[in-house]
This record gives C-alpha cells, sequence and structure tokens, in this order.
C-alpha cells in the first residue's frame, strides 16, 4: 500500500471537514445574528405599539369630562411621532356606556366614579416592516369631587390650635403638613407628593396627630416622608402602622385634575362666562352650567331689580323675577358692613333663600334654578363685592350658588334634618356668619359675639396658603390651614361651628388675600366639622359637581 498516497488523501478529508466545519460555523453564526438582529426590531416594534396606547391613554386623560368622551374627542387621538416608525392605525372604541361603580384597584379604591370603558388599538411597523399591534382595555375614571371630605389642589396644610375631629378622605395634589397636639382624622390620606409631620410655616413637630386604621383604631402619626424618604421604606411603615391608609407619591398615587385645557388654572372653574371658552372650558365652569346666570352692574347698584331681566341669562323656557318679587329675593348694598380681615367695607349682593324659594313655588317649571352664577361687572376704585346667601336653614330642592367673588354664609345653612338638600357654594372664599350676626353691629372694627351655627353644604372655594415653606427660606408667614379656610369675621370663643359637607379648594384666593392672623379680627370656635357622609351616594351631589379624572389601564394583549 502506497503510504503517500494514504497521508495525501487524509489530509485532504481532514481538510475539507475543517472546510465543512468552518462553513456550518459561519452559517450558525449569521444565522444567530440574523435572529438577533430580528428578535431586537421585533422588541423595539413591540415597544413602539405600546408606546402609541400609552400616548393614547394621555390624550384621553386631557380629554376626560365627566367620564363620557365625545366621538370627536375619541377620533381626535393621535399616535406620537417615533423617528423610524410608522403607525398605521390608532383607535378607540366604547365598551358599553357610563357607569357608576366603585373603584377597586389603586389608591382611590373605594371611591366611586363615573366609568367608560375603552378599548384601544394601536398598531406599528418600521422601516424594516416588522409590525407589531396590542390593544389595550382601560377605564375612563371621573371622580365626583365632592366625595372628598377635604380636596386641595395645592399644598394642604392642617395644624389646628382647637381640636379637630375630622371623618372623610383627605386628598392634595400637592404635599401634605400635619402638625397639631389634637388632630384626629378616621378616613384615608392621599397624595401624590409627601406627607410631611411639620409644619410647613416653621419648625413645629406636635405629636398629636392621629389616623385611623383598617379596623377604626386611632395611630399616632410617627413618620413621614422625610423619615422614610426611600419608597419601599415608607410603604412599610404605612402599612404596618396604619394598614396602608396614608399614601403618598410612595404609592404612585396620581395627581387628580379638573379636566381643562393645558395650562388653564383650575381656579377657571369658578370665573365668570367668557365667549372664547371652548367647549371642555364651558364644561367645567360653573358659569356656563348655570341655569341662571346674573350680572351684578356695580355702576348703578340700586337698579339691579329693576333691570333684573336685562341683567339675567337663563336657560330657554325659564324666566326671571319681576322687579317686585325680585326686591324680595336679591338685594344689592354698598358699604353693607365691615370685613375685619380684609380691612375693607364689603358691597353685598344678599339672596334670601326662603324668599328665592317661595318665588319658585309659584311655578317651578318656569322659575326653579339649580345652579345660580352671580357675576359682577363695572368695578370702580375701592369696590369690594361679595355675594351672601342668608335665610337658608331650609332648602326646598338641591342647589348651588356660585361667584368667582368672596362668599359668605349667614346664620345656619340646609341644617333642617327633615329636609337635607344636595348643596353647594363657589366663591373666592367663604366666610361663615353665625346667627348672632348683625350688619348694623359691624359699620366698622370690632369684635362681636358669635353664637352656635350649623352649616351643612360642599364648599368650593380659594384658600389662604403658606407662601413658601420654612425648610427652603427660614419662617414663613403661616396662611391659617384648613382649620381656617371657612373663615370667620367674630369672636367665636366657647361657641361652636358645626359644619358637615365637603371642603375643596383648586386655588388660593383672588380677590380676599388679606392675611391670616388670630385675635384681632376673629377668634377660633370649637370646630364640629364632617364630611356628609350622603355625598358618597352620586345621587346626592350637589347641581354642577365637578369631576376630576384619570385613565387606568385594565388590560394588555398583543395581537399575534
Amino acid at each position: 500500500m502506497n503510504r503517500r498516497g494514504f497521508a495525501l488523501e487524509a489530509a485532504l478529508f481532514v481538510i475539507l471537514l475543517i472546510a465543512v466545519l468552518v462553513a456550518v460555523s459561519v452559517t450558525g453564526v449569521v444565522a444567530v445574528t440574523k435572529t438577533a438582529g430580528l428578535d431586537y426590531r421585533n422588541a423595539r416594534v413591540s415597544y413602539a405599539a405600546e408606546a402609541g396606547a400609552d400616548a393614547i391613554m394621555a390624550q384621553l386623560a386631557d380629554a376626560l369630562e365627566d367620564g363620557a368622551l365625545s366621538d370627536a374627542e375619541l377620533s381626535a387621538v393621535a399616535p406620537p411621532s417615533i423617528p423610524g416608525f410608522t403607525y398605521d392605525a390608532v383607535t378607540v372604541n366604547r365598551i358599553g356606556g357610563v357607569a357608576v361603580e366603585t373603584i377597586t384597584d389603586g389608591p382611590f379604591a373605594g371611591l366611586y366614579s363615573l366609568t367608560q370603558s375603552l378599548e384601544i388599538h394601536s398598531k406599528v411597523r418600521d422601516a424594516h416592516n416588522n409590525g407589531s399591534e396590542v390593544v389595550v382595555t382601560a377605564k375612563a375614571q371621573a371622580i365626583p369631587i365632592f366625595q372628598f371630605g377635604i380636596f386641595f389642589e395645592k399644598d394642604l396644610e392642617i395644624t389646628n390650635g382647637p381640636a379637630m375631629d375630622f371623618d372623610g378622605w383627605i386628598h392634595s395634589n400637592g404635599n401634605i403638613y400635619m402638625s397639631s397636639n389634637n388632630a384626629w382624622y378616621h378616613d384615608i390620606v392621599t397624595t401624590p407628593n409627601k406627607i410631611i409631620h411639620n409644619r410647613k410655616d416653621k419648625n413645629d413637630v406636635l405629636n398629636g396627630v392621629y389616623v385611623d386604621d383598617a379596623y377604626g383604631n386611632s395611630v399616632q402619626l410617627t413618620f413621614d416622608s422625610r423619615s422614610y424618604p426611600n419608597p419601599v421604606d415608607f410603604r412599610n411603615q404605612s402599612h404596618t402602622n396604619v394598614d396602608d391608609r396614608i399614601k403618598t407619591d410612595a404609592y404612585s398615587v396620581d395627581t387628580l385634575r379638573v379636566p381643562l385645557p393645558a395650562g388653564m388654572p383650575a381656579r377657571a372653574v369658578m370665573e365668570p362666562r367668557d365667549p372664547a371658552d371652548n367647549d371642555l372650558v364651558r364644561k367645567a365652569k360653573y358659569a356656563w352650567k348655570a341655569d341662571w346666570y346674573l350680572v351684578v352692574d356695580l355702576s348703578s347698584p340700586a337698579t339691579t331689580c329693576a333691570n333684573i331681566g336685562a341683567l339675567s341669562i337663563r336657560d330657554a323656557g325659564l324666566v326671571v323675577p319681576s322687579a317686585t318679587d325680585c326686591a324680595t329675593i336679591f338685594q344689592m348694598s354698598v358699604n353693607k358692613f365691615w370685613e375685619g380681615r380684609q380691612l375693607t367695607s364689603a358691597d353685598v349682593f344678599d339672596i334670601n333663600m326662603g324668599q328665592l324659594f317661595a318665588w319658585v313655588a309659584g311655578d317651578a317649571a318656569q322659575r326653579k334654578t339649580s345652579v345660580l352664577y352671580v357675576a359682577f361687572r363695572n368695578l370702580g376704585a375701592g369696590d369690594y363685592p361679595v355675594v351672601r346667601v342668608r335665610n337658608g336653614a331650609t332648602l326646598q330642592y338641591p342647589i348651588t350658588i356660585a361667584t368667582d367673588r368672596p362668599f359668605y354664609i349667614w346664620g345656619d345653612y340646609n341644617s333642617n334634618p327633615t329636609q337635607w338638600q344636595p348643596s353647594a357654594v363657589v366663591g373666592d372664599a367663604i366666610t361663615f356668619l353665625s346667627n348672632a350676626w348683625t350688619d348694623g353691629a359691624h359699620a366698622g372694627p370690632g369684635l362681636t359675639n358669635a353664637s352656635d351655627t350649623d352649616i351643612y353644604t360642599a364648599i368650593l372655594a380659594g384658600h389662604s396658603a403658606t407662601p413658601w415653606d420654612w425648610f427652603d427660606a427660614g419662617i414663613a408667614p403661616y396662611g391659617g390651614g384648613v382649620e381656617n379656610y371657612p373663615r370667620f369675621i367674630e369672636k367665636w370663643s366657647g361657641r361652636t361651628s358645626t359644619y358637615y359637607g365637603s371642603l375643596v379648594s383648586l386655588s388660593t384666593s383672588a380677590f380676599a388675600t388679606a392675611a391670616w392672623s388670630y385675635g384681632v379680627y376673629y377668634t377660633a370656635p370649637t370646630r364640629n366639622w364632617r364630611f356628609d357622609m350622603r355625598f358618597e351616594n352620586p345621587e346626592d351631589l350637589p347641581p354642577g359637581t365637578p369631576t376630576v379624572g384619570n385613565v387606568i389601564h385594565t388590560a394588555f394583549r398583543p395581537v399575534y
């Protein structure tokens, strides 16, 4: 046998085998590379499809109003602009109609909302024609704002001196500052920001703040967002101490906004009509919700009733009172009483609620008003116009009175235990005048004694805020806190202010801007304040109740 020939054949065979193995390896590497590249592109296009759905969710959140979205709003949704990707379709479809339902998931579980279920489709492809499609089901939730015991758009400060024992859910879109020797809160506390166990205006930690756990036990507040800055640690403390009933950004709490165009402040809900207002603003403003829009001309206040028809805008089929009837219901008086906090005389537009209801009873079909809005025009230098309701202990039907100016409630309001009605008052700032108040005793500076007074109504108004916090700027001038959100201008020492309702503030006051102080223009009452639990029934909400909304995912699936 020729050994040289065999060796040559063997070498050629080995070389061929190595070549085959190299070719197979190269093919494998190329295949793996191609597969990895394909997986990478598929992943990117899948994320782009999800981004499209998220963009739609954000647009729906902006458009949300009263739990319902118009066909135009649904059709107007647009995909995001992402370089390298083309969206073939983005659509939103309703699933059923608007329903009142209890929220079962998330930080607002337990509240009810006006809910519209939705199905969102997002279909996208990249430059290599790799495609992806996802379907997201979601819920547009509009939460009626008066089911909160306290709701603040800005920072919320509760630093009461006299005892405060409060039922009702507390929410602020800003920080929440709590420091007191005697404060008890019996419901959930939420904020998308921080809870601070301290005053905002100065360093003063009082250890008498208690929050109920899930079993109704009052638990002393001993932790906050500063002592446990790590979200996991904060959640552990809240869970251990109060069964997760204090929720902050550590729980990813949503910011709740009144649906308005981007950049428009929430205060707009109480501002007068503007012909330039778009549909979204008109849905939100009390002035446009009103079936009676009454303008008081301060250049000739004595002629208000003589010109009641010219000064009123009413819904179709509704009428205004005669001049004679008007004079029993409304009275405009210049320099009616001294406003001790503002250091000025108030120009008062009085509404006698008893007389209003008596007039309506004569022909309810043509006279009834559910939302009455009062605006003022032609103000002169030094004018301080305000709206005041009086003789309102018994309301005959649900009613809301609104203005963008300061608002006063004189005496018991909606306090008849056998004839309670859903009601709200809306204004730049709300002041309680007791049953003992008389205008004649307040022609100038000086304090008179108040008497026990009971008020049962939702309140939406501006508040007086501490302008900065001492952590950054040192001692700050105290705004008065929620305990002085309904204001007083009498000597209430030893007297009780009973208030059941919902305290909502969407802004600071624009007209009643004098700083809070104690003892000069008022002394504090014993505050018997509660959330009115009747507002937990959607049918018992005041007319025109605003909603705050968000849109949440409920399910997600890819389409293959």
